[in-house]
């Protein structure tokens, strides 16, 4: 209880926070959350000190379950704060802090869910989910290292409606350990192109902990894909955008990323106190490489006066998943929204296909989502809306609310 109200209190004080400077009225239309950040946007930036934050609160009801007691009620959030300091012209500093629960049903990294009750802002996680060195050169070549979420699909945060993100951050690549370069290029007409390449390993460091609730450390002997503790892991991404055609109005709009990686197998060292350090070698390769591979698209359009309209739709198709042997799986998510004045209306449709050897992992998802939103301002947003999960061979109906407040300073 006394977790809880520390939380509900820290809660209350990011919201009392009075912005100097608020987000652009175009980020704010794209559901825009500074977690989702280019290394290379404030190394030429005069102000040596920001801060950035993207704060979600959800009050979620399971009306309708495969079980009774699954139908329950839910307040957790999802949020980030960003601190950033620039050293000098070329040379930043960026630390993300994400504070989050989790919904019943939603967990990441597929891990299992735990056993459906109320709860009120509890099982929170406070952790460090980024801390990136980066340095920027007047030619649009960044250089960037320490803990970053290697860069495949779109960015969740992007992806309309209140659930929009849950899906999509289940499969995403987080919390990585590595370097990498990131090319960014005007080509006029033709648009603005950036290559980000990096290389990783899973964050096995003390940063891989959390606060408040303990989700553990990290360590090398529990295996998974890409906890290597070298650089045999990699992404790569090309992405585009800003098109300008004076014939073709739909190109101005259009936007793009390509994506791939490769999480190593991993090598599990028991260790001479594991209960199976007799029967097996200590180091032991129990995984197969996985790879995944993403196109992702999004156009936005004002299509009548005050209002506009934006589609996004991404492929994500995974080889051994986890690592597992005879395990693919895709992902296909299509999000659609409008934004009217201050009203907005939008959500989301994801397919989730299995190739499995075993039945029980051979089961094929679908979740949609919808909501209508209000933005009191540019910084802080009402949402309300509607989730239908088919997930596992059981379907969940929930109601919910969200408030959503954004400030840069």
């Amino acid at each position: 209880m006394f977790k809880n109200l520390i939380l509900v209190i820290f809660t209350v004080m990011v919201f009392s926070i009075s912005p100097s400077v608020s987000y652009a009225k175009d980020d704010a239309h794209e559901g825009h959350d500074h977690s989702s950040h280019d290394h290379s946007s404030h190394g030429s930036s005069d102000k040596k000190f920001y801060i950035h934050g993207g704060f979600k609160v959800h009050f979620d009801t399971i009306t309708e379950a495969h079980e009774k007691k699954e139908e329950v009620d839910e307040a957790y959030t999802h949020s980030h704060l960003q601190i950033g300091y620039n050293l000098n012209k070329n040379l930043s500093l960026l630390t993300d802090i994400k504070i989050e629960g989790e919904s019943g049903g939603h967990s990441h990294g597929g891990a299992a869910a735990t056993v459906p009750e109320d709860k009120f802002f509890e099982d929170h996680k406070l952790f460090i989910n980024k801390l990136i060195l980066s340095y920027s050169t007047d030619s649009g070549i960044t250089l960037y290292g320490g803990k970053f979420n290697p860069s495949v699909g779109l960015d969740y945060h992007v992806f309309p409606g209140i659930w929009g993100y849950q899906k999509v951050e289940e499969y995403a690549i987080v919390e990585r350990l590595g370097y990498g370069i990131a090319l960014k290029q005007n080509f006029e007409d033709l648009g603005t192109h950036k290559l980000d390449v990096s290389t990783f390993f899973k964050d096995t460091t003390s940063l891989s902990n959390s606060v408040i609730t303990d989700r553990g450390k990290t360590k090398k002997s529990d295996g998974g894909v890409s906890n290597t503790q070298d650089f045999s892991s990699y992404s790569i991404s090309l992405e585009g955008k800003n098109f300008f055609s004076l014939s073709n109005n739909f190109v101005d709009g259009l936007s793009y990323k390509l994506g791939h990686a490769k999480q190593s197998k991993a090598t599990k060292n028991l260790g001479s106190n594991s209960a199976n350090s007799s029967a097996i070698n200590d180091n032991t390769a129990l995984t197969n490489d996985e790879k995944r591979s993403s196109i992702s698209l999004m156009h936005k359009s004002l299509i009548a006066p005050n209002l506009s309209m934006r589609i996004l739709t991404e492929f994500m198709k995974i080889e051994h998943l986890t690592g597992e042997d005879g395990h693919d799986r895709d992902y296909m998510t299509t999000g659609l929204d409008f934004y009217y004045k201050k009203f907005n209306v939008g959500g989301t449709y994801t397919q989730e296909t299995n190739e499995a050897a075993e039945a029980d992992e051979a089961i094929d998802d679908k979740v949609y989502q919808v909501s209508v939103g209000y933005l009191v301002n540019n910084n802080l947003h009402f949402h309300v809306g509607y989730k239908k999960a088919d997930e596992e061979n059981e379907i969940k109906h929930t109601l919910g609310a969200m408030i959503q407040y954004y400030f840069d300073m």
